[in-house]
């Protein structure tokens, strides 16, 4: 398949996930048929199904499906309503039949859901598509078939909160800007008030010399740390991200990153977002570097934007 016709049915795909989460919350929960979602993108309700699963790994039926069983979740969790009308509202002809098919998603009787303090109640699904109550835009990552082996998730990251040690010039003076960091806060001890450990790069945009990007060793601090240390503070702004992950020693991350975003990026119907940092963000502290465990982070916008 060219590039152009993939790009296009990535749209058609993007346009049909948006139809059906939306679907969810009207009063009338009026179904969705694979025939409209075919119909408004103007191609046979065959070829249409064969490329939905293609992009998302699961077909209409199923996805449409898996979504009202997570916002049933959600209303059973979060709100007071009665069992029986939420399972109507979830397209169950009965309170047996959605009871079943619960049991069968959750391992849960749908009673057993609000006795949880804290529930996530969401499926698995190889696209990330998932129900969200709140208002906010629809990201996921659509299968590109032959593309990259490595997988790539879309979400939104939170503002966070970093204090760092800065290095200016090539990334190699990244050690020794850590040395410093684990010295000051070992001096201090600081080490407790770090929620996340990452490697920090404003300046990845290749248009910046190398001898003028800034790098940063860094930990996330909640918003009451007071940071009397010498430490730099900087804000990361909230973003959609594109994420992947590597397993190995750090010193492959570089040629891994640059291997993903070649494969994946250009097909992918994002591009690069500059006014936003790259991310290393390590997630475990192992001995032994083969078994490291960094999230690649790049931040993204939609293409054309």
């Amino acid at each position: 398949m060219r590039d152009t016709t993939r790009h296009d049915w990535h749209e058609k795909i993007e346009k049909a996930i948006a139809v059906i989460i939306e679907s969810l919350d009207e009063p009338d929960h009026k179904p969705i048929t694979l025939r409209y979602l075919s119909q408004i993108n103007h191609t046979s309700p065959y070829h249409f199904h064969r490329m939905f699963h293609e992009f998302t790994g699961e077909t209409v039926h199923n996805c449409l499906r898996r979504l009202r069983l997570e916002r049933a979740s959600y209303k059973l969790h979060n709100t007071y309503e009665r069992i029986t009308d939420i399972a109507l509202d979830s397209g169950y002809d009965s309170l047996e039949s959605f009871s079943k098919a619960f049991k069968s998603a959750y391992g849960l009787n749908p009673s057993e859901v609000r006795n949880f303090v804290n529930w996530n109640g969401l499926l698995y699904s190889k696209s990330g598509i998932h129900y969200k109550p709140e208002t906010e835009p629809l990201w996921y990552y659509l299968n590109q078939k032959g593309r990259n082996a490595m997988e790539t998730k879309i979400i939104t990251l939170p503002e966070k909160r970093i204090v760092c040690v800065e290095n200016i010039g090539d990334y190699w003076g990244l050690p020794i800007a850590w040395e410093r960091f684990h010295k000051i806060l070992g001096e201090n001890n600081l080490h407790q008030y770090g929620r996340e450990w990452m490697s920090v790069f404003p300046d990845h945009d290749e248009k910046i010399p190398v001898e003028e990007k800034r790098s940063y060793a860094a930990m996330t601090v909640d918003k009451d740390f007071v940071n009397k240390y010498g430490l730099k503070e900087v804000i990361i702004p909230e973003g959609i991200y594109a994420i992947a992950v590597h397993f190995g020693d750090t010193e492959g991350i570089g040629p891994a990153w640059d291997k993903w975003l070649a494969e994946w990026l250009p097909h992918s119907g994002w591009e690069v977002d500059y006014s936003r940092p790259n991310l290393e963000w390590y997630q475990n502290h192992v001995c032994n570097p083969e078994l490291t465990l960094t999230f690649m982070c790049t931040p993204v916008k939609k293409a054309g934007t």
